[in-house]
Protein backbone atom coordinates (compact mmCIF):
# COMPACT_ATOMS: atom_id res chain seq x y z
CA UNK A 1 0.00 0.00 0.00
CA UNK A 2 1.61 3.39 -1.17
CA UNK A 3 2.70 5.42 2.56
CA UNK A 4 -0.75 7.92 3.25
CA UNK A 5 0.27 12.05 2.28
CA UNK A 6 0.82 12.80 5.59
CA UNK A 7 3.52 10.26 5.96
CA UNK A 8 4.78 11.51 2.28
CA UNK A 9 4.54 15.00 3.55
CA UNK A 10 7.07 14.13 6.72
CA UNK A 11 9.46 12.19 4.64
CA UNK A 12 10.21 14.43 2.14
CA UNK A 13 10.29 17.06 5.00
CA UNK A 14 12.79 15.24 7.09
CA UNK A 15 14.89 14.94 4.02
CA UNK A 16 14.74 18.45 2.93
CA UNK A 17 15.54 19.42 6.86
CA UNK A 18 18.89 16.95 6.23
CA UNK A 19 19.96 18.17 3.46
CA UNK A 20 19.58 22.04 4.30
CA UNK A 21 21.67 21.13 7.48
CA UNK A 22 24.33 19.50 5.85
CA UNK A 23 25.15 22.25 3.21
CA UNK A 24 25.46 24.70 6.45
CA UNK A 25 28.86 25.61 7.63
CA UNK A 26 29.43 25.53 11.61
CA UNK A 27 28.53 29.06 13.32
CA UNK A 28 31.27 30.67 14.98
CA UNK A 29 29.99 30.95 18.44
CA UNK A 30 32.35 32.85 21.49
CA UNK A 31 35.43 31.35 20.02
CA UNK A 32 36.79 29.55 16.74
CA UNK A 33 38.52 26.14 16.58
CA UNK A 34 41.96 26.63 17.40
CA UNK A 35 42.98 24.91 14.11
CA UNK A 36 41.12 27.47 12.06
CA UNK A 37 42.74 30.69 13.91
CA UNK A 38 46.11 28.62 13.24
CA UNK A 39 45.53 28.32 9.56
CA UNK A 40 44.06 32.24 9.43
CA UNK A 41 47.18 33.02 11.47
CA UNK A 42 49.48 30.95 9.04
CA UNK A 43 47.68 32.92 5.91
CA UNK A 44 45.91 29.63 4.49
CA UNK A 45 42.59 30.35 4.30
CA UNK A 46 40.55 32.07 1.82
CA UNK A 47 38.24 34.51 4.02
CA UNK A 48 34.50 35.60 1.41
CA UNK A 49 32.70 38.81 2.83
CA UNK A 50 29.51 39.94 1.64
CA UNK A 51 29.62 43.42 1.76
CA UNK A 52 28.18 44.93 4.75
CA UNK A 53 24.59 46.55 5.36
CA UNK A 54 23.42 48.84 3.07
CA UNK A 55 21.17 51.66 2.35
CA UNK A 56 18.69 49.42 0.60
CA UNK A 57 17.29 46.23 -0.51
CA UNK A 58 17.21 44.89 -4.20
CA UNK A 59 18.85 44.29 -7.35
CA UNK A 60 20.73 46.70 -9.44
CA UNK A 61 23.29 46.84 -12.07
CA UNK A 62 26.78 47.96 -12.05
CA UNK A 63 26.28 50.18 -15.26
CA UNK A 64 24.17 52.61 -12.67
CA UNK A 65 26.10 55.16 -11.25
CA UNK A 66 27.66 55.16 -7.91
CA UNK A 67 25.16 56.98 -6.51
CA UNK A 68 22.18 54.78 -7.99
CA UNK A 69 23.91 51.81 -6.46
CA UNK A 70 23.30 50.55 -3.21
CA UNK A 71 25.68 51.34 -1.16
CA UNK A 72 27.11 50.69 2.43
CA UNK A 73 25.11 52.69 5.18
CA UNK A 74 26.69 53.71 8.28
CA UNK A 75 26.32 50.08 9.97
CA UNK A 76 27.69 48.78 6.55
CA UNK A 77 30.53 51.33 6.82
CA UNK A 78 31.36 50.34 10.52
CA UNK A 79 31.27 46.34 10.02
CA UNK A 80 34.19 47.19 7.75
CA UNK A 81 36.34 49.30 10.01
CA UNK A 82 35.91 46.57 12.65
CA UNK A 83 36.66 44.09 10.13
CA UNK A 84 39.76 45.85 9.68
CA UNK A 85 40.47 46.92 12.93
CA UNK A 86 40.07 42.96 14.06
CA UNK A 87 42.66 41.59 11.06
CA UNK A 88 45.12 44.32 12.36
CA UNK A 89 44.50 42.93 16.18
CA UNK A 90 45.32 39.70 15.48
CA UNK A 91 47.95 40.48 12.67
CA UNK A 92 46.36 38.20 10.02
CA UNK A 93 48.18 37.71 7.43
CA UNK A 94 46.14 39.51 4.19
CA UNK A 95 47.38 38.42 0.46
CA UNK A 96 45.08 39.45 -2.46
CA UNK A 97 42.20 41.20 -1.78
CA UNK A 98 39.37 41.23 -4.56
CA UNK A 99 35.98 42.72 -4.83
CA UNK A 100 33.42 42.54 -7.18
CA UNK A 101 33.07 46.34 -8.90
CA UNK A 102 29.96 47.42 -7.34
CA UNK A 103 30.60 49.99 -5.59
CA UNK A 104 29.38 48.34 -1.64
CA UNK A 105 32.00 45.68 -2.29
CA UNK A 106 34.92 47.73 -3.24
CA UNK A 107 34.28 50.18 -0.37
CA UNK A 108 34.00 47.37 2.56
CA UNK A 109 37.43 46.05 0.46
CA UNK A 110 39.01 49.55 0.44
CA UNK A 111 37.81 50.89 4.67
CA UNK A 112 39.06 47.13 5.70
CA UNK A 113 42.13 45.91 3.81
CA UNK A 114 43.39 49.54 2.51
CA UNK A 115 43.52 48.06 -1.25
CA UNK A 116 41.49 46.44 -3.20
CA UNK A 117 42.00 44.67 -7.35
CA UNK A 118 38.29 44.82 -8.40
CA UNK A 119 37.18 41.87 -10.91
CA UNK A 120 34.48 41.68 -12.69
CA UNK A 121 34.38 37.60 -12.47
CA UNK A 122 32.51 38.74 -9.06
CA UNK A 123 29.97 40.51 -10.06
CA UNK A 124 26.68 39.03 -8.27
CA UNK A 125 24.82 36.08 -10.09
CA UNK A 126 21.41 38.14 -9.63
CA UNK A 127 22.75 40.88 -11.31
CA UNK A 128 23.54 40.24 -14.58
CA UNK A 129 23.14 36.81 -17.00
CA UNK A 130 25.58 37.27 -18.85
CA UNK A 131 28.84 35.05 -18.17
CA UNK A 132 26.97 33.13 -14.77
CA UNK A 133 29.35 29.94 -15.02
CA UNK A 134 32.26 31.37 -15.87
CA UNK A 135 31.80 33.97 -12.92
CA UNK A 136 30.75 30.06 -11.01
CA UNK A 137 34.12 28.76 -12.31
CA UNK A 138 36.18 31.57 -11.54
CA UNK A 139 34.75 32.05 -7.73
CA UNK A 140 35.10 27.71 -7.51
CA UNK A 141 38.97 28.58 -8.34
CA UNK A 142 39.67 31.11 -6.40
CA UNK A 143 38.50 29.16 -3.23
CA UNK A 144 39.96 25.76 -3.88
CA UNK A 145 43.63 27.31 -5.00
CA UNK A 146 45.93 27.09 -2.37
CA UNK A 147 47.40 30.44 -1.05
CA UNK A 148 50.90 28.90 -1.08
CA UNK A 149 52.10 31.68 1.71
CA UNK A 150 51.20 34.78 0.51
CA UNK A 151 48.27 35.16 3.22
CA UNK A 152 44.62 34.86 3.55
CA UNK A 153 43.11 35.81 -0.01
CA UNK A 154 40.31 37.93 0.67
CA UNK A 155 37.07 38.16 -1.43
CA UNK A 156 34.04 40.49 -1.19
CA UNK A 157 31.33 39.77 -3.23
CA UNK A 158 27.53 39.23 -3.22
CA UNK A 159 25.45 36.17 -1.06
CA UNK A 160 24.15 34.69 -4.59
CA UNK A 161 27.86 33.53 -5.98
CA UNK A 162 28.99 31.60 -2.81
CA UNK A 163 25.35 29.87 -2.28
CA UNK A 164 25.76 28.33 -5.45
CA UNK A 165 29.69 27.69 -4.90
CA UNK A 166 29.04 26.31 -1.49
CA UNK A 167 26.07 26.40 -0.46
CA UNK A 168 26.13 29.30 1.86
CA UNK A 169 24.20 32.20 2.56
CA UNK A 170 25.65 34.91 4.41
CA UNK A 171 24.04 38.21 5.89
CA UNK A 172 25.29 41.83 4.94
CA UNK A 173 28.75 42.11 6.53
CA UNK A 174 29.34 37.79 7.25
CA UNK A 175 32.24 36.27 6.23
CA UNK A 176 32.58 32.68 5.53
CA UNK A 177 36.15 30.67 6.11
CA UNK A 178 37.72 28.57 3.59
CA UNK A 179 40.06 26.15 3.32
CA UNK A 180 41.54 25.65 -0.69
CA UNK A 181 42.19 22.08 -0.97
CA UNK A 182 43.44 22.18 -4.75
CA UNK A 183 41.92 20.19 -7.43
CA UNK A 184 38.42 22.40 -7.56
CA UNK A 185 37.99 21.05 -4.06
CA UNK A 186 37.81 23.36 -0.75
CA UNK A 187 36.38 22.69 2.79
CA UNK A 188 34.14 24.95 4.44
CA UNK A 189 34.33 25.91 7.71
CA UNK A 190 33.07 28.57 10.35
CA UNK A 191 30.92 31.15 9.09
CA UNK A 192 31.64 34.77 11.47
CA UNK A 193 29.60 38.04 11.83
CA UNK A 194 31.37 41.26 12.16
CA UNK A 195 31.12 41.18 15.87
CA UNK A 196 32.28 37.79 16.25
CA UNK A 197 36.13 38.62 14.98
CA UNK A 198 36.81 40.78 17.81
CA UNK A 199 36.09 37.01 20.10
CA UNK A 200 38.86 35.28 17.98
Amino acid sequence: MPPSIDRRSFMLGVCALTATTLSLPRRAAAALPDTSVRSLRSGELVIYFRHGATTWSGVDRIEWPRERQRLLSEVGIAQSKLIGDQFKRLNLPVGSVLASPFARCRDMAEIAFGRVEERRELLGLLSDSGGREERIAYLRDKVSTPTNGTGNRIIVSHTSNIREVAGVALDEGDGVLLRPLGNGTFETLETIKPEEWSKI
